[in-house]
C-alpha cells in the first residue's frame, strides 16, 4: 500500500473537493482554483500550455465524468491533443494513484459506466481535511477484515467449482471413484457435526 505524505494528502483532498463542488466544467473561477492546486500538487506542464491546462489534468485524471476538458484538450490519452502530453512532470508520490484511476477510468469507460473518482473520493477528503484521519485509517482496516473473510469465501466457491468442471472431464472410472471419495469426506464431514451438536 502506498501512503501519501501529509501536505501532498491534504492538496490532494482539496483538488479532489474543489472537482467535487464545481458549478461547472468551464467555469473560471473553478478551473482556476482546481489549476492552482493541481500546481500546488506538483504537476508541472509544458511552457506552451494553455491556461486552463493544470485544471484539464486534474479533470482528466481524477474525474471520468467530465465530457469536454477545458482548454481544447481531448479525453483520450493517446490523443495528439491529451492533457498527458502537455505534462512536463509529475509528482513521483502520486504515480500510483494516476496509474489507479487510469485503470478504473478505463474499466468504467469499457462497461459503459460513468465514473468520477472525486465524487466518490469527496466524503474520504473532507474528514482528511477536518483531522479525522485516525477514523478513516479504522473504518479501512475493518472494511479490509471483512473484505478478506470475503475474498476467501469467494475463493473457495471458485476452487469448488474449477474442482468440479475438472471432475466432469476424467474418464467415468476415475470419476466414479472420485465421487465414492467426495461422498465419504461428506459423510465424515455430517458425522463430525452431528457429535459438535449433541
Amino acid at each position: 500500500v502506498k501512503q501519501i505524505s501529509g501536505r501532498e494528502r491534504e492538496t490532494l483532498s482539496k483538488v479532489m473537493l474543489a472537482l467535487d463542488d464545481r458549478v461547472s466544467d468551464d467555469n473560471p473561477s473553478d478551473l482556476e482554483n482546481i489549476g492552482n492546486l493541481a500546481l500546488e500538487l506538483g504537476v508541472e506542464l509544458a511552457d506552451d500550455a494553455p491556461a486552463e491546462g493544470p485544471a484539464a489534468v486534474a479533470m482528466w485524471l481524477f474525474d471520468g465524468s467530465v465530457e469536454n476538458l477545458p482548454g481544447g484538450y481531448d479525453k483520450g490519452e493517446l490523443s495528439p491533443n491529451s492533457p498527458v502530453k502537455a505534462l512536463k512532470s509529475f509528482p513521483q508520490d502520486l504515480v500510483l494513484v494516476g496509474r489507479s484511476t487510469i485503470l478504473i477510468k478505463g474499466l468504467s469507460s469499457r462497461l459503459g459506466i460513468p465514473w468520477s473518482l472525486s465524487q466518490e473520493w469527496a466524503p474520504v477528503a473532507r474528514r482528511v481535511l477536518e483531522g479525522n484521519t485516525k477514523q478513516t485509517v479504522e473504518a479501512e482496516s475493518k472494511s479490509n477484515k471483512i473484505r478478506m473473510k470475503d475474498v476467501m469465501k469467494l475463493l473457495k466457491t471458485w476452487c469448488r467449482g474449477k474442482a468440479s468442471r475438472a471432475v466432469t472431464k476424467l474418464p467415468s472410472p476415475v470419476r466414479t471413484r472420485v465421487a465414492a471419495i467426495a461422498l465419504k469426506l461428506q459423510k465424515r464431514r455430517e458425522a463430525k457435526e452431528s457429535k459438535r451438536r449433541t
